[in-house]
């Protein structure tokens, strides 16, 4: 006997046991009807629905993957360097050299607000004195003198 006479058998049984008037009859067996063909196809169904979630979590991951690719641009180029001034003190041609004592660097230090390097005790007293950048005559304080440390 295969299972599916079987089936078929029970739940014919099962619609003739329904007892109660006509109209109370015709609900229960489209109820029990409607319960057979859900259970039916309920693993067709699920295997559709598996099938189908997986297909759009394909889709929207090789979407995603081309959405979040880096897009690589160049790096931008450099700040041009503050312009040297009309009454300032003239850059040496030699760039190792401290524009105000001509001399190779000694302690090398910055100056923030124009990125021109002095020697530390030079650009300390110019800064004390003058309160501006003794190149380019942009006001300047000595908290925005920084050492430069690196290696020959």
């Amino acid at each position: 006997m295969d299972s599916s006479s079987r089936i078929s058998r029970i739940r014919s049984r099962e619609l003739e046991r329904l007892r109660g008037p006509p109209w109370l009859k015709t609900v229960q067996r489209v109820l029990l009807n409607c319960t057979y063909t859900t259970l039916d196809y309920a693993q067709t169904g699920l295997i559709a629905a598996v099938f189908f979630f997986k297909m759009m979590e394909w889709w929207y991951q090789s979407a995603e993957e081309r959405m979040s690719a880096p897009t690589v641009y160049p790096p931008p180029p450099p700040p041009p360097l503050p312009k040297v001034a009309k009454d300032g003190l003239p850059l040496p041609t030699d760039r190792t050299l401290c524009p105000l004592c001509c001399q190779k660097r000694n302690n090398p230090s910055v100056l923030s607000v124009s990125g021109f390097v002095f020697c530390y005790s030079c650009i300390f007293k110019s800064v004390s004195q003058h309160k501006r950048c003794p190149v380019t005559l942009m006001p300047a304080t000595v908290e925005q003198i920084r050492r430069l440390f690196h290696d020959l």
